[in-house]
């Protein structure tokens, strides 16, 4: 019996995989000492290139074939099973946004972001919507930095719902830490993600939030730490309002400036306000201002809302042009890791900001860096994802 050599029998011919085209300095500066090896370092940077050249196609094997990867399985397993901490990333960051973005009129806003996920085996994806057109979706909690009329993302958070908290089981197959297994409301997550900005000396002007995080126990906090914020108050049920004579303008109004013990206890030196803002359409929101008592309540009011676009902005940008939404993962620790990295690329694309961005309307207070121990301080361990 006859047969070729051994190194003349043929093989299957290997996919060719495309080069990798090198990272920026940039993200190699931000991403790479997160990294202790390689090969996982370079994945990341592709990944965050894929990302970045591609955003609405966010599968495993879609983002794979952009990096350059020749298995789908390495992508998966740098958001699920590779060693790093998206915490340390997210603080890195944070770092990046902050001095690029300065600290003319600085302002953080909590933003409410939902998104449609298909099927709902997702970790955190509930039902919602009315009767007969429920969508499943998926909200996070973000905290985005502003300056100068341009907002960047700095953290991120996701919301557990009921369903989700009270089936310990569930929770446990999709990767959840037990020790976040509670229930909690968008303004605790709120309040968890300033925490850590005020730890990191965040420059903060004052804090800017919806509906969500009109929390009494986040208000309480905030005037604790002396921060001047506005927030959205829920709307009260009532008949419509007409609409206004002039569609083209907004209009505000001073409702009360005695407030009762139910609205919290603002800081020395600082007043509680509750304004009404009426929009072009007719529709009514409240809002409860916490300034300095020298501050005219409605020109700060507005300065304050004023931040809430350019946050939305920021997080449009982040989901339309870094992908931070177009994802497939199931499991917790997946989320925050494909989130963080979302938010390196958008961090990025920071760098073609505009650097002498309009200026805002002045301050309604200076910015307020507290100093406190760091975030992951000695001895303590970074949460685990």
């Amino acid at each position: 019996m006859t047969g070729l050599p051994r190194s003349s029998r043929s093989r299957p011919a290997r996919p060719a995989v495309p080069a990798r085209p090198p990272a920026p300095p940039e993200m190699l500066a931000l991403l790479g000492g997160h990294f202790a090896r390689a090969e996982p370092r370079d994945l990341a940077l592709a990944y965050v290139q894929a990302l970045l050249a591609d955003p609405a196609r966010g599968s495993a094997v879609e983002i794979a074939a952009r990096a350059g990867s020749g298995s789908v399985w390495s992508t998966q397993r740098l958001l699920t099973r590779t060693v790093w901490d998206a915490d340390l990333l997210r603080d890195s960051v944070r770092s990046h946004v902050v001095p690029r973005l300065g600290a003319s009129g600085p302002c953080v806003v909590l933003c409410r972001h939902e998104t449609v996920r298909a099927g709902a085996g997702a970790v955190a994806v509930t039902p919602a919507g009315a009767a007969g057109h429920e969508r499943n979706t998926q909200v996070a909690a973000l905290l985005c930095y502003v300056s100068r009329g341009v907002g960047g993302l700095i953290d991120r958070e996701l919301h557990l719902p009921p369903r989700w908290t009270s089936d310990p089981e569930r929770c446990a197959r999709a990767g959840v830490p037990p020790e976040r297994v509670r229930p909690q409301s968008m303004a605790d997550l709120g309040q968890e993600m300033l925490e850590r900005a005020v730890a990191a000396s965040v420059p903060i002007g004052w804090v800017f939030g919806g509906p969500e995080f009109a929390d009494p126990g986040l208000r309480r906090w905030l005037c604790h730490q002396r921060l001047p914020f506005c927030v959205e108050l829920p709307q009260i049920p009532g008949p419509p309002v007409p609409p206004a004579e002039s569609r083209q303008n907004e209009s505000w109004q001073l409702l009360s400036r005695s407030l009762g013990a139910a609205f919290g206890r603002p800081a020395p030196g600082f007043g509680l306000t509750l304004l009404a803002r009426r929009h072009p359409s007719g529709r009514i929101s409240r809002f409860l201002l916490h300034a300095s008592l020298s501050a005219p309540g409605i020109p700060a009011a507005r300065t304050m809302t004023a931040a809430g676009p350019a946050a939305a902005r920021a997080v449009h940008e982040a989901d339309a042009r870094a992908g931070l939404s177009s994802h497939h993962v199931r499991r917790w620790v997946a989320w925050y890791r494909h989130t963080t990295l979302a938010m390196t690329a958008a961090a990025l694309r920071l760098e073609a900001a505009p650097r002498a961005a309009k200026p805002g309307p002045p301050q309604p207070g200076s910015p307020h860096p507290v100093k406190t121990e760091p975030s992951h301080p000695r001895g303590r361990a970074p949460r685990s994802r």
